[in-house]
């Protein structure tokens, strides 16, 4: 619908050119007998206005305007509309002799002329720019919201719920220090989630503080206290981030884990720098799961590629892989 969109509007321009050009010749008796005797001449000056308008559409506009540099662009627009009219009055000075006379007056017509043309190019950058940007930005807003109710849906499961709790109950028998220790865990897993996830980035430490709330949790499910390995290097606590954006891949991992060869069977890496954070998983998985083409191919992981391609455009690499029985997300995240 965008490129249709988009296609529209170069057509309209075009025609809307082509008519305005056609009346600024005709109300020439002059002009109109040169391009009636010169078709090659008409041809000319198409090439010339596309030149131009698609020169400033393509390079221009994206490299000074979108950088705010309106003092290079400015001065970039004046040269070379000047040299864009030496170019087109030079090529009519050879080729149609008729027109030599009047080379001087259509040389300073060309630049005002090529400076008008470039200059809608450039607005017609700028509003398909901007109806792009409005575009994804609602788009984004949708797949938020997606998100974290999808999100909702998967942490906040009953299933899930129920063990966590049950454990809990469990654990009240062996130690209720450490089971009270559980349910304030679960509390701040919950009000997270719930509450302070509500923002566009979210501190890296609150990220990482719920990652360990969650996989604090998870342990529950496990008898060894080595099944779940988490490494966390935050050298840059002010580092901001998507939140809820690591805990799909997570999720993913306790979802599917099964069979290790060895422990630790789930292993997470978050490793914080100054201008960016790697993100590592891994489990061990059972080849006689049903749900293995889940694991690797489901909707979720598609919907974070989705959620990371407008959140960090050109900011981000992601690599997911699978083994026979062994499962691996491998991203990082820059800055901006």
């Amino acid at each position: 619908m965008q490129k249709l969109l988009y296609t529209i509007v170069h057509l309209l321009f075009w025609t809307t050119f082509t008519a305005l050009s056609w009346l600024a010749i005709s109300s020439n008796p002059g002009e109109t007998a040169f391009m009636v005797n010169y078709p090659a001449a008409g041809l000319l000056l198409g090439c010339w206005a596309l030149v131009n308008f698609y020169t400033f559409y393509f390079y221009v506009q994206p490299l000074f305007l979108d950088s705010r540099r309106f003092v290079m662009y400015l001065l970039i627009s004046i040269g070379f509309s000047v040299l864009s009219s030496l170019v087109f009055v030079g090529s009519f000075w050879v080729l149609f002799e008729s027109f030599r006379p009047y080379a001087m007056q259509k040389f300073v017509e060309g630049i005002g002329g090529t400076f008008l043309i470039s200059q809608c190019g450039s607005l017609l950058k700028g509003f398909v720019s901007w109806n792009k940007s409005l575009h994804e930005k609602t788009e984004l807003e949708n797949r938020s919201l997606k998100n974290e109710l999808s999100m909702l849906k998967a942490q906040l499961s009953p299933h899930f719920l129920f063990n966590t709790l049950n454990n809990i109950d469990t654990l009240i028998y062996k130690s209720q220090d450490e089971a009270s220790a559980m349910l304030i865990r679960l509390s701040e897993l919950l009000r997270y989630m719930l509450y302070d996830s509500d923002t566009k980035e979210v501190p890296i430490a609150n990220e990482l503080e719920y990652l360990q709330q969650l996989t604090d949790l998870q342990k529950l499910r496990f008898e060894e206290n080595e099944f779940i390995e988490l490494t966390i290097t935050n050298r840059n606590p002010e580092f901001r981030i998507a939140p809820l954006l690591l805990l799909p891949f997570v999720e993913n991992a306790f979802k599917f884990v099964s069979n290790p060869e060895q422990l630790p069977a789930i292993k997470i890496v978050v490793d914080i720098r100054e201008d960016r954070v790697h993100f590592r998983c891994e489990n061990y998985f059972s080849t006689r799961n049903s749900n293995t083409n889940d694991h690797t191919g489901g909707i979720g992981l598609v919907n974070v590629r989705r959620r990371l391609e407008l959140m960090y455009p050109n900011r981000f690499d992601l690599t997911i892989e699978k083994t026979s029985n062994q499962f691996l997300v491998d991203m990082t995240l820059l800055s901006t």
